[in-house]
């Protein structure tokens, strides 16, 4: 009988017990068709070209490009959130906005008085700091400074008006300052991305310009930066950042070789889009010559939870600027 107790307490005692759970599968990275074990060094270029007119949208995890377009296939984006209302300018072709006083749109017939004034977006991605900011509470027009295509072409001034917003989609109109006709704009919001762009050139949403947002992790772009020493915007060449869940740690005094795992306690990780930049290399205007600095490493933290080393090696091809040049490693 003692025995038969002990069996049944026994019995009792494993059915009570947390089951193991299985340890998930480490994703591997992909490249070329090929499949690779975690934790190989990869060695990466991309085309922005001499111009600079492409951006570039690269996902570590597939250690791929996700999509190309030309930076002036759009120019103002819708943020998707269920409650969002953002509208953001295109940054890579050094777009502004002039907020009016006026809220209908025929009363604008002109851009006198603005020079050169109007705001562009800050590139930290900070949603607070937009150029045509809560809109919704003081609904006027704006006057859309269009920017500049990849061949230093103006791309002209054009009026917008934001009417409405919910939890699916925006509705607004616009129309070129002098053009009495005003075309009439929907954006449909999409949960699956963080923006979802408009060109005013096709009259459309635009398809394929930023990945899903758990499809990429860096954006390779020109975008605007204000410098506050000289207190203007400057048109700079560089990384920005997955806005979803993508964190950085920025490191100088680590060699890329000893980043581990370890490295990633401790350290501060920043939200900021612009925490890669532009700063991982350098112009001289008296020698023409490009320098990158491999000696500043990166920290990222995706969407999913994976860590990665990256770092700079070189921004020229053949002695051509615009191909970036870098090496990553899951830790």
């Amino acid at each position: 009988m003692r025995s038969l107790a002990l069996l049944i307490l026994c019995s009792i005692l494993y059915s009570c017990e947390k089951k193991e759970l299985p340890i998930p599968k480490r994703e591997v990275i992909t490249r070329g068709g090929g499949i690779s074990q975690p934790g190989e060094l990869i060695d990466m270029q991309v085309a922005m070209e001499t111009d600079y007119k492409n951006q570039i949208w690269f996902s570590l995890n597939e250690s791929k490009v996700m999509y190309t377009n030309l930076k002036s296939d759009w120019d103002i984006t819708f943020e998707c959130s269920s409650n969002g209302f953002h509208v953001m300018l295109n940054g890579s072709k050094s777009m502004k906005a002039f907020k009016t006083t006026y809220a209908a749109l025929e009363e604008v017939s002109d851009t006198a008085g603005i020079g050169s004034t109007g705001k562009a977006d800050m590139p930290s991605g900070t949603l607070d700091s937009t150029a045509i900011g809560d809109w919704v509470k003081d609904n006027k027009v704006y006057i859309i400074n269009r920017g500049y295509n990849e061949k230093g072409q103006h791309q002209g001034y054009y009026k917008l008006k934001l009417l409405s917003v919910n939890a699916t989609e925006y509705t607004f109109e616009y129309s070129t300052i002098t053009n009495p006709k005003t075309m009439q704009g929907t954006i449909t919001k999409n949960s699956d991305c963080n923006f979802v762009a408009y060109s005013f050139s096709t009259n459309q949403a635009c398809a394929n310009i930023e990945p899903k947002k758990q499809e990429y992790d860096i954006c390779f772009t020109q975008y605007t930066h204000y410098f506050n020493e000289e207190k203007m915007y400057y048109l700079v060449t560089g990384a920005l950042v997955n806005n979803y869940n993508t964190r950085v740690i920025k490191l100088k005094d680590k060699a890329f070789a000893d980043i581990t795992i370890k490295d990633t306690i401790n350290r501060p990780f920043s939200i900021r889009r612009d925490v890669i930049g532009y700063d991982w290399k350098d112009y001289n205007l008296n020698t023409n010559v490009y320098t990158t600095y491999p000696q500043i490493c990166y920290i990222i933290s995706d969407s999913r939870g994976y860590f990665y080393k990256l770092h700079f090696i070189d921004f020229l091809k053949s002695g051509v600027k615009g191909y970036p040049t870098f090496q990553f490693q899951k830790l």
